[in-house]
């Protein structure tokens, strides 16, 4: 029993993190990927607890409902494993400006070259 509610937790701490497109493994896919990815895991899902009803309700209980939502939460897991994978994490460049231009901040080829002679002259004594 305790399992079951340690289950239960995660699942209800972990659920909306899987839903949410900036927080799960598809966050740095591009935006037509990633809405595709999105719409055919939920037709997967639909699918799969329109077998699972279908069998309890005309059938009985079958294993064919069973094999479906195991066989989803796979197809579910697969995606999100390769896409956090094969996909690079979004790198800020934050030494540089959106244009691509140096900010205040960064030295000047010149003031680089002064700072250095002045540690030159620094270490030399």
């Amino acid at each position: 029993m305790f399992g079951l509610l340690k289950m239960l937790y995660y699942v209800l701490r972990e659920f909306p993190r899987l839903l949410d497109i900036r927080a799960n493994s598809l966050r740095n896919v591009p935006d037509p990927s990633k809405y595709l990815a999105m719409i055919m895991l939920s037709l997967f899902w639909c699918l799969t607890f329109g077998i699972y009803a279908g069998e309890l309700f005309y059938i009985g209980y079958n294993m064919i409902g069973h094999v479906a939502v195991v066989t989803m939460c796979f197809v579910t897991w697969w995606p999100f494993r390769n896409y956090r994978l094969r996909t690079p994490p979004v790198r800020k460049d934050w030494l540089r400006a959106p244009d691509r231009s140096s900010r205040c901040d960064e030295l000047t080829d010149e003031e680089r070259q002064q700072a250095v002679a002045r540690a030159d002259q620094l270490l030399s004594r």
